[in-house]
């Protein structure tokens, strides 16, 4: 079994290597070859799952595991079986047996399904922070004796709306606890957790979530190295709400100045692909602040929605972010980007 550390950028721009020390593909492959979960270390006590869905955030310490996203309902036993090889590394033996981390708490950052869908199974594999709570509340506030999941209220709304006349998720899967207003704050395993609301981004219901002792951001849908943002317009997404969230997201990482060869920043686990830093955050809000602009200038000289596809505002950056295939366009972007821009000039 192999971990992979972040040192330094050179090494964040290759470090998706699956645990069995077969090579992935390609920086931002999600899965290995043998459809293993990829377990890369971005700081001492924190690490990113790769391979299950979205990535998925993972601090351990005394108080256990810490998860933001649980990935896709299909992925979640082998990141239930990833989690248990992580777990290997930090079991300590006691007098008549061992302590070894469990899934004490998971923070959702939307309710898009490769970040929610094992909400279930890997809440049901962990283990509550309370204690013994009778009655039926009690059942509710331990979450059954699992862990607790977090998330803004919307996402409740959105794993809870029926579909087809039953809910969009499994009830076992949903938020045992909701927040609103702009943030929510932890202190679990040494270090303060902020859960922070990005409004009108993806949709209305993203969080990204801060780590300060390790200094580390988990984004969620609101950063993805490999593919132009989602935006869901008709759940409340805009392309302005994306770039004031990126934007907001720069303003929250440190840059490698003055030494970027160490290894000393902020790292960003985004929604796919490898570990990033500022620098890269900022090369996408810009691409992204230019499509938006070129789009906006056609709307204003009258340009129909087929005539800003056919003039293709994204083409400098098809190769590196776009798609012809897939549940994620370039496509689907420029309609997103021209639908709610339109929607701001009625």
């Amino acid at each position: 079994m192999r971990f992979w550390k972040v040192g330094g950028r050179a090494v964040a721009l290759a470090a998706l290597v699956a645990i069995g020390g077969t090579a992935a593909p390609s920086a931002s492959a999600q899965r290995s070859p043998d459809g293993e979960i990829a377990i890369v270390q971005v700081k001492p006590n924190f690490y990113m799952l790769a391979g299950g869905g979205a990535n998925i955030g993972v601090s351990v310490g005394p108080d256990g595991f810490v998860l933001v996203d649980t990935g896709s309902a299909a992925m979640a036993d082998k990141v239930l079986a990833a989690l248990d090889r992580l777990a290997e590394r930090y079991t300590t033996s006691v007098q008549g047996g061992e302590i070894r981390p469990r899934i004490r708490h998971i923070f959702n950052t939307s309710a898009h399904p490769d970040h929610v869908g094992g909400n279930d199974k890997l809440a049901r594999a962990g283990l509550t922070v309370f204690g013994a709570v009778g009655g039926l509340l009690g059942g509710v506030i331990t979450n059954n004796g699992g862990a607790a999941i977090l998330a803004h209220e919307n996402v409740t709304e959105r794993m809870s709306a029926e579909v087809n006349g039953k809910p969009a998720f499994p009830a076992a899967g949903w938020p045992s606890e909701s927040y609103t207003g702009r943030q929510r704050s932890y202190y679990m395993n040494g270090e303060a957790i902020q859960v922070i609301y990005q409004p009108g981004a993806y949709s209305d219901a993203d969080s990204i979530v801060t780590f300060r002792q390790s200094d580390v951001i988990v984004t969620g849908e609101l950063f993805d190295i490999t593919r132009f943002p989602m935006i869901d317009v008709e759940k409340g997404g805009s392309i302005q709400g994306t770039i004031d969230a990126l934007s907001r997201l720069i303003d929250l990482t440190v840059p490698p100045v003055p030494f970027p060869w160490q290894p000393g920043r902020t790292y960003l686990v985004p929604a796919h692909g490898r570990i990033c830093d500022q620098p890269d955050l900022v090369e996408y809000r810009d691409a992204m602040t230019i499509v938006r602009d070129a789009v906006d200038d056609m709307i204003r000289r009258g340009m129909t929605l087929e005539q800003v596809k056919a003039a293709d505002p994204a083409r400098a950056y098809r190769t590196r972010y776009g798609s012809d295939t897939g549940a994620s366009t370039t496509n689907m972007f420029i309609e997103a980007v021209y639908k709610s821009l339109s929607s701001n000039k009625k």
